[in-house]
């Protein structure tokens, strides 16, 4: 979309697509060169380390921590990529179903740009409410799309108390990148060019 500025020659000007209340918010929606890469080595590192690390009983998911405060601190055009690209290396480096990751992150990835045009995503702890309820999603929707490809016999029951332990666990994590994560972006946002 673009603006067309009426005084003097006439110059287009682009408007923010993802933030109209807050245009001003560096980076919004730009996916910087490196996002790729990132996202595959935090893919490739989900899928050495996940099986490794247990606290409490549940393991970490590195890939939706990711997703969650990519999307949180600069929008919902990064959030998708992370969300693919992240997914899908970590898809296919671990025994789930092909697909599975990456489309339950999208469609985590989705709901937090969402609640954060409703909530305002630079709120300090939009992202980390926004780690637990993604947490939950994802493993719900995991366990739904497990369900429909294998043979095993229907869950009778959730395992609830293994779903809110891992987005416990999840949102712990969340917090302590929330303050790097966005150091990192106030320190590199404005030096990087875009990709696209």
């Amino acid at each position: 979309m673009f603006h067309v500025k009426q005084s003097g020659p006439v110059e287009r000007v682009p408007i923010s697509v993802y933030s109209s209340a807050n245009p001003s918010i560096p980076g919004d929606g730009v996916i910087w060169y490196l996002h790729p890469l990132l996202a595959f080595l935090v893919g490739v590192v989900h899928a050495a380390l996940a099986p490794v690390i247990v606290i409490a009983g549940v393991k970490p998911n590195l890939v939706l921590v990711a997703v969650v405060l990519v999307t949180a601190t600069l929008g919902f055009l990064p959030g998708i990529m992370w969300a693919f690209v992240g997914g899908l290396s970590a898809n296919l480096l671990v025994g789930e179903p092909l697909g599975s990751i990456p489309l339950a992150l999208l469609v985590v990835s989705a709901l937090v740009a969402g609640g954060g045009r409703l909530l305002g995503r630079m709120n300090w702890a939009y992202p980390v409410v926004a780690a637990f309820a993604g947490s939950v999603v994802a493993d719900l929707g995991s366990l739904l799309l497990g369900q429909l490809v294998s043979d095993a016999p229907l869950l009778l029951g959730l395992p609830t108390d293994l779903v809110l332990a891992a987005a416990v666990l999840n949102a712990g994590i969340a917090a302590v990148l929330l303050l790097p994560t966005r150091l990192l972006v106030a320190r590199y946002a404005a030096d990087e060019a875009p990709a696209w």
